[in-house]
């Protein structure tokens, strides 16, 4: 192994232990008194660097903060292309950033649609509207399945369904038919 890939794998793996910085910080807010304890502060000057730019991209969703989230897809993403691309020698650095990216695009569909699979069983049990889970999935769907009802002129049960369907259909159509021939195509350069 050369001393780059040596190199970026440790670098990688300090990514690593900083997305778990990042999990225990979130975790903290169910224990608001840990923020004021050494090991509070010193999780809040780690993270807070990565957290404060993502909060100006990514405001509140129903509530909810989802910047940590982002933070750790985005820190886990970058050490797994830095150690796909030291475990390829660096050889086709093309095919390593867009695979990553196909496996990232991949993951956001696939959140999309458990989402809307949950606002769809919701809506077929008849769920309490008012609960505060019910409340934050319609509200973080309702991106998805407002245009929906506008443009199809159906109820919001129905409009959750047919994005359901919908994000079905375009997570195999990426994930099984266009990623897997457009990888496939970046192994021949």
């Amino acid at each position: 192994m050369h001393l780059a890939a040596i190199l970026v794998n440790d670098v990688a793996w300090l990514l690593e232990i900083y997305g778990l910085c990042i999990l225990v910080w979130a975790f903290m807010s169910f224990f608001p008194e840990a923020y004021a304890t050494p090991v509070g502060h010193l999780l809040e000057a780690l993270v807070m660097p990565v957290i404060r730019p993502l909060r100006r991209v990514l405001p509140m969703i129903a509530g909810l903060d989802f910047t940590p989230l982002l933070a750790l897809v985005l820190v886990f993403a970058v050490a797994q292309l830095l150690q796909e691309l030291a475990s390829n020698n660096f050889t086709n650095p093309v095919y390593v950033i867009f695979n990553v990216v196909f496996e990232f695009i991949g993951a956001v569909v696939l959140v999309i649609l458990v989402l809307l699979l949950i606002r769809v069983l919701i809506g077929a049990l008849r769920v309490d509207p008012w609960h505060p889970f019910v409340f934050a999935i319609k509200r973080i769907t309702d991106t998805f399945v407002k245009p929906i009802e506008r443009a199809a002129r159906v109820q919001e049960e129905m409009a959750a369904a047919i994005g359901l369907v919908v994000a079905v259909v375009v997570y195999i159509a990426l994930a099984q038919i266009l990623f897997p021939s457009l990888l496939n195509g970046l192994t021949r350069i």
